[in-house]
């Protein structure tokens, strides 16, 4: 009888299904910026840290648009939209130039540099001069309203013809230091806030936006082959934007 039970229980052993461990995923990081590591899936979850943009994590699991993610000795929570399968190339922090507006675009702003009413301009380029025409002013066509400069060394901005600067900057512009910013009146030193952020306007979407924080609080955007699409004071207020863009036919 002992002999039966032992075998009967030797081949139930055999049909008895076995633990394995799950399986897990290597995946990077790929949002707008670097994210939270949270202990719940809940995006009001207290915060274990941050995790860098672009680095790779461990998924162990993913439900309905969390997933559990190991990296380093922390596990946490992080949205699973932010999570990719390929690896993605970080973007330069180091921004040298092509800061202004590409020849032959129309630029609408509203409020304008001058002016709290719609502007529309077009842009010419000759050489390192990007100049802003606006059909509508007294001055055109012999004059610009507004002019950019840039070479290896700085980006300028203001307008035409005057001592009225709105930048003038030294290159390079690294996020997270700061510049000299030289106007007629003083030079100052700007903090390069970001040059990744994705900022969007009434003209739409932009990534890689140069942001330029002043000593007042007051910033200026600039986009890559775009020029300035946006100002703020020191309150936050816009004080410029762009409102629409189109390439010249």
């Amino acid at each position: 009888m002992g002999l039966a039970i032992m075998l009967l229980v030797l081949g139930l052993s055999f049909f008895l299904p076995t633990q394995t461990a799950a399986a897990t995923t290597e995946m990077y990081v790929y949002a707008k910026n670097d994210i939270f590591l949270r202990t719940k899936p809940n995006q009001h979850a207290d915060k274990l840290g941050t995790i860098k943009n672009h680095s790779k994590v461990t998924v162990l699991s993913s439900s309905n648009g969390w997933s559990l993610v190991q990296t380093g000795k922390n596990k946490g929570y992080v949205y699973t939209s932010a999570l990719s399968k390929k690896e993605q190339k970080a973007v330069p922090t180091t921004v040298t130039g092509n800061l202004t507006p590409a020849d032959g675009l129309i630029l609408t702003y509203a409020p304008s540099f001058l002016d709290d009413q719609k502007e529309t301009f077009f842009a010419k380029k000759e050489e390192e001069y990007t100049y802003l025409y606006n059909k509508n002013s007294s001055v055109y066509p012999y004059l610009s309203n507004l002019t950019y400069i840039e070479d290896n060394e700085r980006l300028l901005m203001g307008v035409s013809s005057s001592d009225f600067i709105f930048l003038n900057v030294s290159y390079p512009l690294k996020q997270g230091a700061y510049t000299k910013n030289q106007s007629f009146m003083a030079e100052e030193k700007i903090l390069v806030e970001s040059t990744t952020k994705t900022i969007t306007v009434k003209a739409g979407s932009f990534r890689n936006v140069v942001i330029l924080r002043f000593p007042d609080g007051s910033r200026v955007y600039l986009a890559k082959g775009n020029g300035v699409i946006k100002s703020t004071d020191g309150n936050g207020k816009i004080t410029i934007e762009l409102a629409s863009v189109k390439q010249e036919k």
